[in-house]
């Protein structure tokens, strides 16, 4: 830190125990001030229920209520005995933490009682007054205890607003994280698990089917690893966003199909370029696709169309068109298990757009998608 640059006088949050110290020295000061200055006034009567007063002000983060109502008797004593009017000022300050600090209901109801108990002993103060004096009086205490309650009311709604959206970002995090491991995790487990059993079936009678086989177990467990080392960078990069940068796009689609085990037919209308975050969407929907296909219809060729719909949506269709050609010692088929239809729901419906899958009357299975690309998309 250079000359010119000043440090902070308070460095981070300060703990309860260090704002009770804040509160009890404000107190303190507080009641001496008024103390002495009711003093000079009314006499040393007067000036030690000005003091009193104020004290409980000490603790009102720990006992918010409590205080509250312990102020308001000291307040409403001292206007009815010394006709000291600003006894409002300590239940002002009350009346604050009670309404930043409790629910609804229980902060109106203190705001009620408080203004009523102290309209009530400033027309019992014991010097005579005019009437409009005593009107005034109230109207200006009733103000100055209103406003305290009105900005500690609005603190707590914000707090609590706060936290319900902290709440909700966490949850949409978690889900966001869980789609990716989904996507990742279970799209390469799934070949390597259905090419090793198509593998096992085929060893003695099929050779080369083997080594193709192997050969794309091997490029999907690279590309698996590959893909779980980003999105470990993404989790520990404080950055937002940094998954779309360096995300898989339409530019690896042939590799993904090329890797998903059954022949795929990819057709793909690149122009014009789509946003980023559709783009991952895309591939991730693609990918979650093929994963059907090659847990539910093993080898079953198919067919996926990305095609433009004017400049403002894109249409994905993935289709399968055979039925299940697994050999016998594949992995049973479960049809709608899973969160794979969930996700691909999901995604569509965070870019705005709508996503439907199902079976086919001639057999096999279809899911199409359609996703709003405009320049309001890409975000």
């Amino acid at each position: 830190m250079g000359d010119g640059e000043s440090r902070p006088l308070v460095a981070g949050r300060l703990r309860d125990g260090q704002w009770d110290g804040v509160d009890t020295v404000a107190a303190v000061l507080l009641a001496l001030a008024f103390g002495a200055s009711e003093t000079l006034s009314g006499g040393w009567g007067a000036g030690a229920v000005a003091a009193v007063v104020w004290l409980p002000v000490a603790v009102r983060r720990r006992w918010s209520v409590p205080v509250l109502y312990t102020v308001l008797a000291g307040a409403v004593l001292a206007m009815a005995f010394t006709g000291w009017e600003e006894s409002w000022l300590p239940v002002g300050v009350a009346l604050y933490t009670v309404a930043a600090r409790e629910p609804r209901r229980r902060s109106a109801t203190a705001l009620g009682c408080s203004l009523g108990a102290v309209a009530a002993a400033m027309a019992l103060v014991p010097r005579p007054v005019p009437a409009s004096g005593v009107a005034w009086g109230v109207v200006f205490a009733s103000l100055m205890m209103t406003l305290p309650w009105l900005v500690g009311t609005a603190l707590r709604e914000q707090r609590s607003y706060a936290e319900l959206a902290a709440r909700q970002a966490v949850t949409d995090e978690r889900l966001r994280i869980a789609r990716e491991l989904h996507d990742v995790v279970a799209h390469h487990l799934t070949v390597i698990t259905v090419r090793a059993e198509v593998a096992c079936a085929v060893a003695s009678t099929n050779p080369q089917e083997v080594e193709r086989t192997l050969v794309l177990v091997g490029t999907a467990g690279r590309t698996a690893l590959t893909e779980m080392r980003r999105m470990l960078g993404v989790l520990r990069s404080p950055g937002d966003g940094a998954e779309l940068g360096a995300a898989p796009g339409l530019a690896d689609l042939p590799a993904l199909a090329d890797g998903a085990g059954p022949r795929v037919e990819l057709s793909v209308d690149p122009d014009p370029p789509l946003p980023p975050g559709v783009e991952l969407a895309v591939y991730r929907i693609v990918q979650e696709a093929l994963t059907n296909v090659v847990r539910h219809a093993g080898s079953a060729d198919c067919r996926v169309n990305l095609s433009r719909v004017g400049p403002e949506a894109v249409e994905i269709e993935v289709v399968n068109d055979a039925p299940s050609r697994l050999p016998s010692r594949g992995p049973s088929r479960r049809p709608g298990g899973g969160h794979g239809l969930v996700g691909m729901r999901e995604r569509a419906a965070m870019c705005g757009g709508t996503l439907s899958a199902g079976p086919l009357a001639t057999g096999g299975f279809r899911v199409h998608a359609r996703l709003p690309c405009g320049s309001e998309t890409a975000r």
